[in-house]
């Protein structure tokens, strides 16, 4: 149900009339108890105790220096006197203290002083400015190479104390101080300090242990065998899995497996067999790459990922996803078990899966991988094709989709169009993966099977006609479906996702909720009344999850607090659906849409990313209708095209295919766009080539009544542009020129 201007602005007064009412009884209320707000310039008083001797005492003292200052400030606070801890907080910030003094202070008072001044509100915006001055110099200092490097030194000072104290300052640089640490380990030059630094990097405990197992996989055997001596002195079990391969590969560099098998007694006691590590490493990489085990991010769900640089020999660190570092953990571990169980399918398929996916999130989810030497997709591009499609099906079946689409794209680059026919008359795995509900997967799918350039019919070819045309079927914009039982609760819900900004189609049963959302890939999210969800144990939601075009539309249960309990159930037990309490503002309705669609994660897709699906999907349409007749039926998804072609961006080739089709319909939707004035010139004379191209192979399809509108239509131009006329005439010429034709035959 299409929602133009005029039922739109009647929605909008339905909605905002009773909300606006409501204010104005409010205001009238406030007005009749004589309430009134202070005016907005009149900042609220801070607590003064100008009359306590201790507040007197300490404002009339001679405060030179900038800890004097802190100090008084401090005790104001904790005195309540915030009016006069202001003026105090306000001088300090006004000293422009340099990182030396700002660091000194952060030394000597410690971090709880400044976090109460960045927190307290009655000293702001002076407290937290200057907190964080103090901390970003301490941090600047604390990192600073020339003191890291000077409390190194201090690493081999007979005293005792001196040394444990330059231990603790060191930790304060934290990532700069590890890397500065390793690179003395590196040196053999000082291999005398080499005792005093893995003594040092033990200190940092958690904190050193993904650096130094970076330095263990990848650095040369003397550095590695160093970064497992300090691994072993760790007390945390767990860092064993990743000494597993350097202690039991027979082949692996004396020293760093001597290394670590006294690091592994160390740790667990003993060196456990081949058998016994592979079984463990596959468990605790499968653990990762499925998300069962987790990173703690910071803040932004970022955490520190750690490589050792082979060509500078350096160790590096950069901030990403917690994911992505899960992933890089499974594909490090499921390495290690697969050069310790070569000839396990499992174990290699299990490594190749986290490296695909691993790297594909690197690259943005959906952007093609790096090339060259070394990379994952030189990697997998190594593999024979039926280890590759083995990986796509274990992928699929895993719901690891990003390596699923790597899997796909490396069958489409191996040319085997072979890889179609094995499992005929069953589809293939590339087939499948064309029916998938990720829509990445899908493009990626449909790309593999086409460039492969089959030239005879397979199994499941429909199933690439179909899938084409509802990609090609995206206009760009985004939709939303709104679902109730009852009309008007359809319509005022519609009212409020156009008013943020969505394209609304509404239905008021399941039947026709579930034959609009799979009408077009343009829909992000379905509003489905409770009402119409609940019913049969949520018969609706099972339909619309179980179709490959709706299973990833994300779908708020529309509830009210009479169905909260029951909506919340219903929600839990299917996926990527929450509940959305019934409101009439459109601000909170976006805020909980918002949190629904964050459901999707990066497998959502963009508006502009959906335009170059549809792009794509009508380019191999295109060539696939100049294929032999019998490979691909177009004529199944002929709505499709008919709909792509009033598009003007995918009109013109959408036109050519409609002119392969070679049926009335076709030639009738050709005609009707060569005549539609407000489309673009250009898109009306394709139309009107493409209907000559259609006429010349099959004939004048149209009904004596549809070629009597083309006259009409053409005796009517006389008052339009001569390009119009001439589109028009064109159409009658290529008619009448087929009737002679046919006459004289």
């Amino acid at each position: 149900m299409k929602h133009g201007f005029r039922e739109l602005r009647w929605v909008a007064i339905a909605l905002w009339a009773p909300i606006a009412c409501f204010g104005a009884a409010r205001a009238s209320i406030a007005q009749e108890a004589g309430a009134a707000e202070a005016p907005a310039s009149e900042a609220p008083l801070k607590p003064s105790r100008s009359g306590d001797p201790a507040v007197r005492a300490l404002m009339e003292a001679k405060l030179a220096t900038p800890a004097e200052l802190l100090r008084a400030a401090d005790t104001l606070i904790d005195l309540g006197a915030m009016l006069e801890a202001d003026s105090l907080v306000k001088r300090l910030a006004a000293e422009k203290l340099d990182d030396a003094a700002l660091s000194a202070l952060a030394e000597q008072f410690g971090s709880a002083i400044f976090l109460k001044l960045a927190l307290t509100a009655d000293v702001q915006p002076a407290g937290k400015q200057f907190a964080d001055a103090v901390m970003a110099a301490a941090d600047r200092q604390a990192r600073d190479p020339k003191r890291l490097a000077a409390l190194i030194g201090q690493l081999k000072d007979a005293n005792p104390a001196v040394r444990r104290a330059a231990i603790v300052r060191l930790r304060s640089g934290r990532e700069d101080a590890i890397k500065l640490l390793v690179s003395v380990l590196g040196d053999d030059s000082r291999a005398a300090e080499h005792p005093a630094v893995r003594q040092a990097l033990a200190h940092f405990g958690t904190e050193a242990v993904e650096p130094l197992k970076a330095v263990a996989r990848s650095a040369t055997a003397p550095l590695a065998a160093q970064a497992i001596r300090v691994l072993g002195s760790l007390d945390q079990a767990e860092v064993a899995v990743d000494l597993f391969a350097a202690g039991l590969l027979a082949d692996g560099d004396p020293q760093v497996r001597a290394a670590a098998r006294e690091s592994l007694k160390a740790l667990i006691g003993r060196v456990p067999d081949v058998d016994e590590s592979v079984a463990t490493l596959e468990r605790f990489a499968r653990s990762y790459y499925d998300g069962r085990r987790k990173l703690d991010g910071d803040l932004e769900g970022q955490v520190a990922s750690w490589r050792w640089n082979s060509q500078t020999s350096e160790l590096t660190s950069e901030r990403v996803s917690a994911h992505v570092a899960a992933l890089e953990i499974a594909r490090d571990l499921a390495q290690d078990a697969s050069r310790l169980a070569p000839r396990s399918r499992a174990v290699q398929r299990l490594y190749l899966g986290a490296l695909a996916e691993a790297a594909s999130y690197r690259a943005g989810f959906g952007g093609p991988l790096p090339e060259g030497p070394g990379t994952a997709l030189e990697i997998l591009a190594a593999q024979e094709s039926n280890v590759i499609e083995a990986l796509l099906e274990e992928s699929v079946a895993g719901e690891h989709t990003a390596a699923a689409t790597v899997a796909a794209g490396l069958l489409g680059r191996a040319g085997e169009a072979e890889l179609l026919y094995r499992r005929s008359p069953l589809p293939s795995a590339l087939i499948q993966a064309v029916r998938h509900p990720d829509r990445r997967l899908r493009m990626a799918a449909i790309d593999a099977v086409l460039g492969l350039k089959p030239s005879k019919p397979f199994p499941g070819s429909s199933f690439v006609v179909d899938a084409l045309g509802y990609l090609a079927g995206s206009f760009g914009a985004p939709k939303a479906l709104a679902a109730d039982a009852r009309p008007l609760e359809a319509e005022l819900q519609a009212g409020l996702l156009a008013a943020i900004g969505y394209d609304v189609e509404a239905a008021t049963n399941d039947r026709a909720a579930l034959a609009e959302a799979i009408a077009s890939p343009d829909f992000e999210v379905a509003l489905i009344d409770f009402s119409l969800a609940a019913p049969v144990s949520g018969q609706l939601l099972e339909q619309f999850r179980r179709d490959n075009r709706t299973a990833r539309l994300p779908i708020g249960i529309v509830a009210s607090s009479d169905d909260l309990d029951r909506a919340e159930r219903l929600a839990q037990r299917t996926p990527l659906t929450a509940v959305v309490i019934r409101t009439q503002d459109p601000d909170r309705l976006r805020f909980q849409i918002d949190l629904l669609l964050g459901k999707l994660g990066r497998s959502g897709v963009s508006i502009d990313e959906r335009r170059g699906q549809a792009a794509r999907a009508v380019a191999w349409l295109a060539q696939m209708s100049a294929a032999p007749r019998g490979l691909y039926n177009l004529r199944r998804i002929e709505t499709s095209l008919a709909n792509a072609a009033w598009d003007p961006e995918l009109g013109p080739q959408a036109a050519e295919i409609l002119a392969t089709l070679g049926t009335a319909d076709s030639q009738k939707t050709l005609v009707n766009l060569a005549s539609f004035a407000a489309q673009p010139l250009e898109l009306r004379q394709a139309a009107a080539k493409a209907f000559a191209a259609s006429v010349a192979d099959y004939g004048a399809l149209l009904t004596t009544g549809e070629i009597q509108q083309q006259y009409d239509r053409y005796n009517q131009s006389e008052t339009q542009d001569q390009a119009t006329q001439k589109v028009l005439a064109s159409i009658l010429d290529v008619v009448e020129a087929r009737a002679v034709a046919d006459q004289a035959d």
